[in-house]
C-alpha cells in the first residue's frame, strides 16, 4: 500500500517501511513500523503526524537519542562502547502517534531499549515501553 506520509508500507502485524537513523555519525537501516492490530485500520492520522515531525526534526532527534543514551548510562561509556552495545532496530509509531526507537542491548538480550521521542523523551526497557 503507499501512504502518503510513509510511502511505500506493507503489513506485518503493523504497517512497515525502512529508513535510516545516524547516531554518532554511523547510518543505521531501521524498520518503521506505524502499529496495527489488523490490517483494515489503516495508518491512524496520529502516526502520520509523529512520522512526520520526526522527519522533519529528524536531525534533532537523534542528537537527542544519542544525548538521552549518554545520560541512561551516567556518561560511563564512550560513544564507541555505546554503539558496540546497542543496534537500532526499529522505528516505532503508536496508534495514538507515540514514537521510539527501539534497540537490540548486548548486554540485555531479553529486554533491549527503547528512547521514546514522542510525546515525551525517556529511556526504557522494551517491556516497559511496548
Amino acid at each position: 500500500m503507499y501512504n502518503s506520509v510513509f510511502g511505500d508500507v506493507a503489513f506485518d502485524y503493523g504497517w512497515k517501511t525502512e529508513t535510516e537513523i545516524t547516531l554518532w555519525e554511523r547510518t543505521f537501516a531501521v524498520t518503521v513500523d506505524a502499529d496495527a492490530f489488523y490490517e483494515t485500520e489503516g495508518i491512524t492520522a496520529e502516526q502520520e503526524a509523529a512520522f512526520s515531525a520526526f522527519n522533519d526534526q529528524k536531525a534533532e532527534k537523534q542528537r537527542a537519542i544519542e544525548s538521552l543514551l549518554m545520560s541512561y548510562y551516567e556518561d560511563r561509556r564512550s560513544e564507541e562502547q555505546l554503539l558496540e552495545q546497542l543496534t537500532p532496530t526499529q522505528l516505532t509509531f503508536d496508534r495514538k502517534g507515540g514514537c521510539a526507537l527501539l534497540f537490540t542491548d548486548e548486554d540485555d538480550l531479553d529486554n533491549g531499549l527503547a528512547v521514546t521521542v514522542f510525546p515525551d523523551e525517556d529511556v526504557m526497557t522494551q517491556d516497559e515501553f511496548l
